[in-house]
């Protein structure tokens, strides 16, 4: 599996000897994050026109009657996608997702390039940080433990806008 041409992998403080590795790690979750954001992008669009539906249309003061179904569904999706890449240690650690789907998905970056941020020390862990090349919204960082032959999610943070400290995420 290869990145695609408009996200651009760098090298951060990894020694050479690691660099071959980025290969079996990057794609993959870079594949994750683009099925994570169009799954976002799917439900927000039904959710959209779940809302245009009803009396009064998009800007009702009403929920939707289907709306709590739509969620539950798009949390099971979400979460059938993710669970499987992560350590039980994050996964341990959940609080909820899906809290939010908007127009543009979390992700939507990595439709119009991004840059990758590489950095490995030892094998047993490996951070990968996803940036816009717009620089807004959020920076991802992804903290990735080797576990039964793949390599897993185990810590999640986002830094605003490269501004500030890294702010866990408990579950993204």
């Amino acid at each position: 599996m290869e990145l695609p041409a408009h996200i651009k992998l760098v090298f951060v403080d990894t020694p050479e000897k690691f660099q071959p590795l980025a290969a079996d790690i990057v794609p993959p979750l870079i594949g994750l994050l683009g099925d994570l954001c169009a799954l976002e992008e799917k439900f927000y669009a039904r959710d959209q026109a779940q809302k245009a539906s009803r009396p009064g249309g998009i800007y009702a003061t009403q929920a939707h009657p289907n709306s709590t179904a739509l969620w539950e569904r798009y949390r099971e999706a979400y979460t059938a996608l993710l669970d499987p890449r992560c350590t039980e240690k994050l996964l341990a650690r959940r609080r909820g997702c899906c809290q939010s789907m908007g127009d543009p998905a979390d992700f939507a970056c990595l439709k119009g390039g991004a840059e990758v941020p590489f950095t490995m020390k030892s094998r047993s862990k490996a951070v990968v940080i996803v940036r816009a090349f717009d620089g807004f919204g959020s920076d991802c960082r992804f903290e990735l433990k080797p576990e039964a032959g793949a390599w897993s999610i185990d810590k999640v943070s986002q830094n605003t806008c490269g501004d500030g400290p890294w702010r866990t995420d408990f579950y993204f």
